[in-house]
Parts: C-alpha cells; sequence; structure tokens
C-alpha cells in the first residue's frame, strides 16, 4: 500500500512539473520570437517550423497560420522582405475576457523578464530587443467587440 501511495504521489508531483503555461503554449519555445521563429530567420526555417499551425495562405512575402490552444483562436501572420523575416502580427481571440486578462498578465510579466521593463506608448505596452526588434501589445478588445489582444513583433531597424 505504501509503494502505491508513493508511485502515486511520485507521478502527481511529476505532472505538475511538466505543465505549460497558455503564454508558452502560443509562444512556443524559449527560443525566438514568436513560436521558435525570430525576426531575420529565412522564409525556409520559417516555414518549416510553422508546418503544423495550419497555414492558410503561403506565398513569397507571407505565411499566414490559424490555430487554437485550448479556447484561444490565433491567427498569425509572417511578413517577409528579402527572404527574411521581418514582421510577425499574432491576433489572439479569448473565448472571455477573464482568459484574456489572465493571458496578458502572465504575457508582460514574460516580456518583462524577457525584454526588459514595459514601456507604454500610446495605448501599446511595448519592449525593445536591443534596439533592432520591437514588440508591441495591445488590447482590441473594444474595437472587435469580443477578448482580442494583438501582439506586434518587427524589425525596427529595417
Amino acid at each position: 500500500m505504501k509503494k502505491l501511495l508513493y508511485i502515486l504521489m511520485v507521478v502527481v508531483l511529476a505532472s505538475c512539473g511538466t505543465e505549460t503555461s497558455q503564454v508558452t503554449d502560443i509562444l512556443g519555445s524559449a527560443t525566438g520570437h514568436f513560436r521558435g521563429n525570430s525576426i531575420g530567420d529565412k522564409y525556409k526555417k520559417v516555414e518549416t517550423q510553422v508546418a503544423g499551425d495550419n497555414v492558410t495562405l503561403k506565398n513569397e512575402g507571407i505565411i499566414q497560420c490559424e490555430f487554437a490552444v485550448d479556447q484561444t483562436e490565433v491567427l498569425a501572420i509572417y511578413e517577409f522582405d528579402q527572404g527574411q523575416l521581418y514582421s510577425v502580427q499574432a491576433d489572439l481571440f479569448f473565448p472571455d475576457s477573464t482568459t484574456r486578462t489572465n493571458f496578458q498578465s502572465d504575457l508582460v510579466s514574460h516580456y518583462n523578464q524577457k525584454y526588459g521593463q514595459v514601456n507604454e506608448d500610446g495605448g501599446f505596452l511595448v519592449w525593445q530587443e536591443a534596439g533592432k526588434v520591437e514588440l508591441t501589445l495591445a488590447d482590441e478588445s473594444m474595437e472587435f467587440g469580443q477578448p482580442k489582444l494583438s501582439i506586434t513583433i518587427y524589425n525596427f531597424d529595417y
């Protein structure tokens, strides 16, 4: 009986340690700016990386994907200039305002750790990486009549 309790406890503790947040599920791995891709990446690398994200449009200048994480719908548009990733626009549609608020809070904490303290600029939350890449977060819930966040990542120095 003690062995059974011990094994059950180990399984429960191990599963707690592997939980991921919705921020990680949407943004992807710790590397890159969005889902493992970074500004400046080559078209082929991004194309390979997003293969599982339901690509809905693909040409030499744009890759567009639509996918869902839990109940959050994501529309991601990757734009290229001269074969390199120039910007990522991600629109996130949440099932309710509580989910959006929690995600936004977690994302701000995540970006603050990764890129430094947030700046507010005209209603946008803005982070910069090495003066070249800018990340902005906007709450567009009022304009769309549903809980929606917009993340824009682009080459600021281009």
